[in-house]
This record gives structure tokens, C-alpha cells and sequence, in this order.
């Protein structure tokens, strides 16, 4: 029993630790903030974030409160969560130039960037910005000055486009262009070109991506199965939405075979995705039809999540969306409403408690204008909204007010 009592009492301190997570706003101001960074030796840490932000509140929920992540964040920096629409946020924000939300900052005492990054992430990659910022050859601020100062070893270069990827594409996607004209192929062939290859590759016909695919086994040493056969896919699932957008039938059906025969459950799913996208693309309605109708009963009958998105899809394109340069609005074809109907319907019955496949039931009945199961799904999904931001309940509020003027 002691020991029981001891190891019971283990469980709830690591509990209370990971609930604690990072200890934020120890200071009430800025100037005091700067003045206990110069006092304890360390960089500031600032969580740039809005109400309405939903990534801001992921980060918070699932990477903040880490173990691992708070005891490295409260043991290197102070750490400062700050509104960007408040206070002294405003000012912060015009003075930082914060433009999406979350963006993390590094700041020294004085108020100089010392790294910058953005975005939801996962807690291995949060950690690792952590750690990129405590290191002086490795922040932003230190890749800047090297790659000013003219370095341009391709080792280099790389770490700098991704740590430019998070904050600011306009000077990132340049260098990722010269380092996939420039990187060798003994460069390419090392794990140095599997980090490349991940992260610069698009589709099966460009310089990395064509490499990759034709040398797949040669990456056995730097990457796992896992993550080979997921780089492949996305490869593979770029090169047909080209086929898609340069309408070749031919070559994107002949490439849907990949997915469609594949004893992949996933890869069977994103082919339905995928044809059904073309089909819809195309204006090819009894394709269309057959093939969501096939899923329904197969290989997506319990995936709320995509049958959804198959109804998002076909709702915007049928029914509600302005498209094209005359922004004329796109004549509803009442056949692919009805199955885009049936799609959301199905998807919120399996989820029932998930405010986006109710509010996505919601607005696919607001365009048939079948006002009594519209209404239902949109109180609902307002409901379920007090579990999100504020904008998102703005937006559920939004939709139950369009709803009641049928």
C-alpha cells in the first residue's frame, strides 16, 4: 500500500506539472519584462496571439502545457503571451511586423529578433525552435548575418530557407530555388538531400521530386518506411492536381491507379478525394454521383471528416460561391446540392458532437434552402462553437442569422 500511495502521488505531481506547462507573464509590462531579461541573462520568449485564433489555442492546449517543452522554455527564457489586438500589443505587433497568428518571438533585452518563427507545430518541432534560438549559431539573426555576409554552402543555406519558411516566404522560396538548381547529386544522394527533398520537392516532374522517385531505396538510410511512402504520396497527389488543372484525363486516370488499387486504406481514400475532385472539376455529375455514392457505402462510410469535405467541396462549387473573372455566380446544379446533401448529412450523423460536419450540414441546407435542418445544425454547431474562438463563433452566430431569413 505505501508503495502505491507513493507511486499515486508520482502520478499526480508529473499531472500537476504537465498542467502548469510554460510559466507566461511573470512581469505586467513590457519594460519590466526587457528589465528582468537583462537581469536573469535570458531571451524573451513572446507567444503572439489573438482570441480568434485557432492554431494559438491548439499550441496552448497540446504543445505549451509539454513537460518537456515547459521545463526547457521556463529554464531558458521569460516568457510573455501577448495579444496582439490589446494593450501594449498593438504597438509590439507594428513593431515586430507580426502578420499571421501564432508567430514566436526570440528577443534579447534589448528588443533585437534573435529568432522568429510561426505556425502551429508539433512539440518536437517547437522544442527544436527553442533550441535553435538558445544556440548563437544557429538563430535566425546568426543565418541572416552569414548569408548576408555572402555563405553559400548548401548545408547552410538549407538550415536558412527553413528557418525562413516559418516567417517569410518572399526571401525564403528564392533561396529554396537555388538550392534545388544547385545541390549536387552526391549532395542529393546523402541525408543532407533527403532534408532538401522534403522539404523542397513538389511533384514527380521536378528536379527533386523526379530524383526522389527514381532513387527511393536510396533513402532507406536517412528516413523511415513511413516516411518515404508519405513523401511519395504527396509527390503523387501534386503531379494529378496538375493533370486536373491542365485537364489530361488520360495521364491523371492513369496515375489514379496508385491510389485506387492500392491495399492502403488511406491511399484508397485519397483516390476517392482525388477522382471525385476531377469529377466535380470536369462538371461530370453522374461520374460524380457514382463515385461518392460507392464510397458512402465502402471505403469512407465511417469517415465524417472527408465525407464532409466531399460536401464543402461540392457545395461551393454548385451552389453558393462567386467564381470566375466576371465573378458571375455559378448556376447550382441541383443534382450534385442533392449529393452533397446526402454527403454532409451522413458525415454529421457519424459526428454529431464536431461543430465543423454540423456546420458544414448547416450551410449545404441553407443553399437547398431546407430551413427547419438547416436551423438545427446551425444551433448546434453554435453550441459546439464555445469550444473554439471567438471567430468561429462569430461565424456560427453568422450562419444561424442567414438561416432564419429564409
Amino acid at each position: 500500500m505505501k508503495y502505491l500511495n507513493l507511486f499515486l502521488l508520482l502520478l499526480i505531481a508529473t499531472g500537476l506539472k504537465a498542467q502548469e506547462g510554460i510559466k507566461f507573464n511573470k512581469t505586467t509590462t513590457w519594460a519590466a519584462t526587457t528589465a528582468k531579461s537583462a537581469e536573469e541573462g535570458k531571451l524573451i520568449f513572446i507567444d503572439c496571439y489573438t482570441s480568434w485564433c485557432a492554431p494559438c489555442k491548439w499550441m496552448d492546449q497540446n504543445v505549451f502545457t509539454d513537460p518537456v517543452v515547459a521545463d526547457f522554455f521556463n529554464s531558458h527564457f521569460i516568457n510573455a503571451k501577448i495579444d496582439m489586438e490589446k494593450g501594449e500589443g498593438v504597438e509590439l505587433r507594428k513593431k515586430y511586423n507580426v502578420q499571421s497568428f501564432p508567430t514566436f518571438l526570440f528577443v534579447n533585452d534589448k528588443g533585437e529578433v534573435i529568432h522568429r518563427t510561426a505556425s502551429r507545430m508539433t512539440v518536437a518541432e517547437f522544442l527544436e525552435e527553442g533550441k535553435m534560438a538558445t544556440d548563437p549559431k544557429r538563430n535566425l539573426s546568426f543565418l541572416s548575418q552569414k548569408y548576408e555576409s555572402g555563405q553559400r554552402d548548401i548545408p547552410f543555406v538549407l538550415d536558412y530557407f527553413l528557418a525562413l519558411q516559418k516567417t517569410n516566404r518572399n526571401i525564403g522560396d528564392p533561396i529554396g530555388k537555388d538550392i534545388t538548381e544547385r545541390i549536387s547529386l552526391q549532395e542529393l544522394n546523402s541525408a543532407l538531400g533527403w532534408k532538401a527533398i522534403k522539404a523542397l520537392a513538389r511533384t514527380e516532374s521536378d528536379r527533386l521530386g523526379a530524383h526522389f522517385m527514381a532513387n527511393q531505396t536510396t533513402y532507406a538510410a536517412f528516413a523511415t518506411e513511413v516516411e518515404r511512402e508519405k513523401l511519395k504520396d504527396r509527390l503523387i497527389t501534386s503531379t494529378m492536381y496538375g493533370y486536373m488543372y491542365s485537364k489530361n484525363e488520360k495521364a491523371f486516370m492513369d496515375r489514379l491507379s496508385y491510389f485506387k488499387n492500392s491495399d492502403n486504406l488511406d491511399r484508397r481514400k485519397q483516390g476517392i478525394m482525388l477522382e471525385a475532385d476531377f469529377y466535380l472539376d470536369n462538371n461530370r455529375e453522374a461520374d460524380y454521383i457514382k463515385i461518392t455514392n460507392a464510397a458512402l457505402k465502402g471505403d469512407l462510410k465511417s469517415d465524417a471528416e472527408k465525407l464532409s469535405f466531399l460536401a464543402r467541396r461540392a457545395d461551393g462549387k454548385s451552389g453558393s460561391n462567386d467564381r470566375g473573372t466576371d465573378n458571375a455566380k455559378v448556376l447550382a446544379n441541383p443534382k450534385i446540392l442533392k449529393q452533397a446533401y446526402k454527403l454532409a448529412k451522413q458525415a454529421a450523423v457519424l459526428e454529431p458532437e464536431d461543430y465543423s460536419t454540423q456546420s458544414t450540414f448547416a450551410k449545404v441546407c441553407l443553399t437547398l434552402k431546407k430551413k427547419d435542418e438547416a436551423l438545427v445544425a446551425a444551433k448546434k454547431s453554435r453550441v459546439l462553437a464555445d469550444a473554439e474562438t471567438s471567430k468561429i463563433q462569430k461565424l456560427a452566430q453568422e450562419l444561424i442569422d442567414k438561416i432564419e431569413l429564409l
